[in-house]
């Protein structure tokens, strides 16, 4: 099992943070190839509802499976992300300080292949410094543009 967890800071309240952090079309702006999520079963936002997160990295496209396993408004998202031969479960944590909000994900991911395990434990610091990245333009959008965030924000931070 792959793992990693990462905690940031964003000088913003938690209503304006956690609004912009479940808005799908924010999702796109600060997630690294992400092109498009599409709600496929059930509605955005509930526990059991199904999204198919569409990327396109380096011209290869591909989607994975989001299950929105947990959802506690305003403090907690938990979901179940898989594809692409792996698994990895997604905890998302929001908690009140005093200069803002505390984000921590935590990320693990699991896979049936032993090459694809052996591959993500290779890939562990990767992976992490990626998610860290993600978060850090997430940071700066919300402080810089609050609830909603232009289009094509990644080409100019």
């Amino acid at each position: 099992m792959a793992k990693f967890r990462t905690t940031i800071n964003i000088k913003r309240s938690p209503e304006i943070v956690w609004k912009a952090y479940i808005d799908p079309h924010n999702m796109i702006q600060w997630t690294k190839f992400l092109e498009k999520v599409e709600v496929i079963e059930g509605k955005f936002g509930e526990v059991g509802a199904i999204a198919h997160l569409h990327y396109l990295e380096k011209g290869r496209s591909y989607i994975l499976e989001d299950k929105l396993l947990s959802y506690e408004a305003g403090k907690k998202i938990v979901s179940q992300v898989s594809g692409q031969g792996m698994t990895i479960k997604v905890e998302t944590i929001f908690e009140t300080c005093p200069n803002g909000t505390n984000i921590s994900i935590i990320w693990k991911g699991t896979s049936k292949s032993l090459f694809v395990r052996v591959i993500l434990r290779l890939m562990q610091r990767k992976i992490a410094k990626n998610g860290e990245a993600e978060l850090n333009i997430f940071k700066k959008l919300v402080e810089t543009h609050g609830v909603k965030f232009p289009n094509n924000p990644k080409e100019k931070l």
